[in-house]
């Protein structure tokens, strides 16, 4: 799956002091990842994967010029979860060691190895995908306190409320919020535990190889007003 297909993706932004104003998002900007983290003590032989969604929708609301006011929500399907794309790897990588969630490039993998991946992340074990079929992530109660990510700044907090596995677990995770013009860019980033939404880490090899129960999630958005 290419980006193309977040051509379905719709977003609105309300500007309360201003006027209702609809917004679409550039996807060629945009992402929602999850970054999963390989461990066990033969962890040399694993990988870490990224795992974006291919298509979603998003509701944002904003007043104008005040980033406190931010509110934001995204959904999408859980089968529309693309695993460790070469094209999402190679886009996203320099900003997730920027922010120092991974120091090592991802390791080439056939086409083959990554349908095998996606198709256990998706089974009962895992996601369960049959049984939850959605996905749901929202931002809200922004908080002025600054923290560092890797050389990257990010004066806010954000809570970051993600459904998953028919779990909500509620993290505080860092944000920013850019404005260029009429252009916006919310970025938001932080560490959330398999566990907590009931899902067992994947393990194999009697636990040689397995992902680390924390996994990180990493959401930009950028928006820009739809012509009238």
């Amino acid at each position: 799956m290419r980006w193309g297909l977040l051509s379905l993706l719709t977003c609105w932004l309300v500007a309360s002091d201003l006027h209702a104003a609809d917004y679409r998002v550039l996807p060629e900007r945009s992402v929602f990842a999850i970054v999963t983290h390989k461990g066990g003590f033969a962890a040399g032989a694993a990988h870490n994967h990224v795992v974006v969604a291919s298509r979603y929708k998003t509701r944002f609301w904003l007043e104008e010029s005040k980033p406190l006011s931010a509110r934001f929500q995204m959904d999408f399907e859980t089968e529309d979860l693309v695993v460790d794309d070469p094209e999402h790897r190679q886009k996203w990588y320099p900003r997730l060691e920027a922010l120092a969630i991974l120091d090592e490039p991802f390791k080439e993998m056939s086409e083959k190895d990554r349908a095998k991946i996606r198709e256990t992340m998706l089974s009962k074990k895992q996601l369960d995908a049959s049984t939850f079929p959605e996905i749901t992530a929202r931002i809200e109660d922004v908080v002025t306190k600054s923290s560092t990510l890797g050389n990257v700044e990010f004066p806010f907090r954000v809570m970051l409320q993600l459904n998953v596995h028919g779990q909500e677990v509620v993290e505080s995770v860092a944000a920013r919020y850019e404005r260029d013009g009429e252009k916006v860019l919310i970025e938001a980033v932080g560490m959330f535990r398999f566990e907590d939404f009931g899902i067992k880490p994947y393990s194999a090899m009697l636990g040689a190889v397995k992902n680390k129960n924390e996994f990180h999630i990493y959401v930009t958005v950028v928006a820009v007003p739809v012509e009238k």
